[in-house]
């Protein structure tokens, strides 16, 4: 099983998607900002780092409490390959944001913009379980 984490980033009423570079004539695809663990890495480290290398954000503020895993298939040549990616929340003190060269583009978007441009369902769920945890 491959393990990713990543952290649901947010700013006063808005959240960063990025979106993949283009593969194979692909348009690339929105998400949040994740990676896969390196070493002994916990999650919350990989997750930290993903944020800064993808982003160039390291000033935030951990929202304590939130933590959602899905899990997917991911498909490497004729190989099927269970995926787990851990989410945190967390709250931005910047939106100035320096892009990796493994991305395209970014978008700080409101809730109901950044649940449509997302591209895959269980991001989604994953924006909307953070909306409501904010929410509470």
């Amino acid at each position: 099983m491959e393990k990713s984490c990543g952290i649901v980033l947010f700013h006063s009423e808005d959240f960063l998607l990025i979106q993949h570079s283009v593969k194979l004539g692909e348009k690339g695809h929105w998400d949040f900002p994740k990676g896969h663990i390196e070493g002994n890495e916990t999650e919350l480290e990989t997750a930290t780092r993903e944020l800064e290398e993808e982003t160039g954000i390291n000033e935030f503020q951990l929202v304590n409490g939130f933590k959602e895993k899905i899990c997917y298939n991911i498909h490497k040549g004729s190989k099927v390959i269970p995926k787990e990616v851990s989410f945190f929340l967390a709250k931005s003190l910047t939106k100035n944001v320096k892009l990796s060269s493994e991305h395209e583009n970014y978008k700080w978007l409101n809730f109901s913009s950044a649940l449509d441009q997302l591209t895959y369902s269980n991001a989604k769920e994953v924006l909307v379980k953070a909306k409501n945890f904010l929410d509470d």
